[in-house]
């Protein structure tokens, strides 16, 4: 039976990752996946079905691309690659076509790949195809910026608070003096965590991707707050509820509480989803 929905090309070299990979996009679910596991097919089935997206999970996904560019001089398929440990120093990008990048063990293991997956779409699907591919490249290539700053900012704040939580440990097993300047340690990477530049530099990349949100958002709401504010941001993204936790650094409680309080600011009704709701503004 044929179906009426665009597709995604999932291509890796092991069985494994693809069914990892198709796990994760479980709530992708308007959409459906074709997968291959060698480089002649996905070059054969990119050009006779057009996916909407290439998800490439291989040893080489530098080879991959080639091949693509190289069957297909007009290719312009948007590709994520989720890439393995120490493959990000040797990909190199192409100026012709649109490559995202995630890291596989991180995307699979913290549920990031729907999110980021689900953008991508999005942003492909508010560019009209009468557009000039340079206008899609430019807005594309923003988007990959504040994802990929989302993504590096989340890893850092999980570090620090794996460092903070292996200081409180050694804290029985040490003197006063040396409990202070633990304790010293502990203050600074909290400080750090929840630094104000850290928002500064998000706002900035949002504002590129989405310059006329925020002011909407606050023209009609001026009762919202920065925090506020910042949650819509990140509901804008399609950020679940785990992504949002994660970088903020709270329980999933919270997170659920907050919205409800948002969802109050705003006069919804109870039927009515928050995360589609933001999603009207500045589109």
């Amino acid at each position: 039976m044929m179906t009426t929905h665009e597709n995604i090309l999932i291509g890796s070299d092991t069985s494994a990752s693809l069914a990892a990979i198709i796990k994760s996009l479980q709530d992708v679910n308007q959409y459906s996946f074709i997968t291959a596991t060698r480089v002649s097919d996905i070059v054969q089935i990119a050009k006779s079905i057009q996916p909407i997206l290439i998800i490439l999970s291989f040893r080489d996904n530098q080879h991959i691309i080639k091949s693509l560019l190289t069957y297909n001089k007009d290719f312009s398929i948007p590709i994520l690659c989720l890439l393995q440990k120490n493959e990000r120093h040797h990909l190199q990008m192409c100026d012709t076509i649109v490559v995202f990048t995630q890291m596989f063990e991180y995307g699979i293991q913290y549920n990031n790949l729907s999110t980021n997956v689900q953008g991508i779409l999005k942003l492909v699907q508010k560019t009209k195809p009468s557009q000039a591919p340079k206008t899609f490249v430019q807005s594309a290539m923003q988007t990959k910026n504040l994802t990929r700053f989302t993504l590096e900012l989340d890893q850092k704040k999980a570090v620090l608070d794996k460092i903070k939580e292996r200081i409180k440990q050694l804290y029985d097993g040490v003197d006063a003096a040396t409990k202070t300047k633990l304790m010293s340690i502990v203050n600074t990477i909290k400080m750090t965590r929840n630094d104000r530049k850290h928002w500064d530099d998000f706002k900035h990349y949002f504002e590129n991707v989405n310059p006329s949100f925020l002011k909407e958002l606050s023209t009609k709401f001026p009762c919202l707050t920065a925090k506020d504010l910042k949650y819509c941001c990140y509901l804008k993204m399609n950020m679940s509820n785990e992504d949002i936790r994660l970088i903020l650094g709270i329980n999933q409680e919270s997170v659920r509480t907050h919205k409800y309080r948002l969802k109050k600011k705003m006069v919804l009704q109870k039927h009515q989803d928050l995360r589609n709701y933001l999603q009207t503004f500045a589109n």
